[in-house]
Parts: structure tokens; sequence; C-alpha cells
């Protein structure tokens, strides 16, 4: 389950939950490349963002963030909107390492 939202002001806020969180989750032991760190299931930050239009890259600025290690952190994720969903793409790490490539879609809300 998530929440998702940019304003036209150049604001953004992002709530994530694992759909199950009857049990603690393990709290991982790394923060991969380009992401942040889930707490017991459940990450949540906002702050401020740009586009860049030419690339479809936006960057968004954490101002505050669940995970104080994140906070001041920039993500960056290629965003287009395609047949009404936002599909959202961006390079991150595996806990070795390794290179991943991430896509996202979401669908608004009713």
């Amino acid at each position: 389950m998530a929440l998702l939202f940019f304003d036209a002001a150049g604001n953004f806020a992002a709530q994530f939950m694992m759909r199950d969180r009857s049990a603690a989750a393990a709290a991982p032991e790394f923060t991969a490349q380009n992401n942040t760190t889930a707490v017991d299931g459940y990450d949540a930050y906002f702050g401020t963002y740009e586009v860049d239009e030419a690339s479809g890259d936006v960057h968004t600025h954490l101002v505050a963030a669940l995970s104080h290690s994140h906070v001041g952190a920039t993500l960056i994720r290629n965003m287009k909107v395609d047949d009404g969903k936002l599909i959202i793409r961006l390079a991150t790490t595996t806990p070795d390492g390794v290179p991943v490539n991430r896509m996202l879609t979401w669908e608004r809300a009713g």
C-alpha cells in the first residue's frame, strides 16, 4: 500500500507500507543506493522536487523522513505518465552492491 503526492508548487510526500504488518519486520542492515529504508515495514518522507523535462528525471529533496539518516538526501527517479498511469523507474543496488533497475506503476486513487 502506498500514497504518493506531488503538487504544482514543487512539494511532494510519499508513504509506503507492507500489506501485512502483523509481525515486526527486521530492520535492514544497509540502505540501497538511491533508496530509503523502511522501519517495521513502513517508510515515509516528504520535501521538494524538481523536474528535468528533457530526461524525465525527478529529483526529490528529502526535508523530513522516517529514517533520520535520509533527511537531506536527494533521490532521482525517472517518471512518465502513460495511459493514465504514473511509471517510475529508478536505479538502485542489492545489499551486496549489484546494480538493479526497478519499475513502479501507480494508478490514481478513486
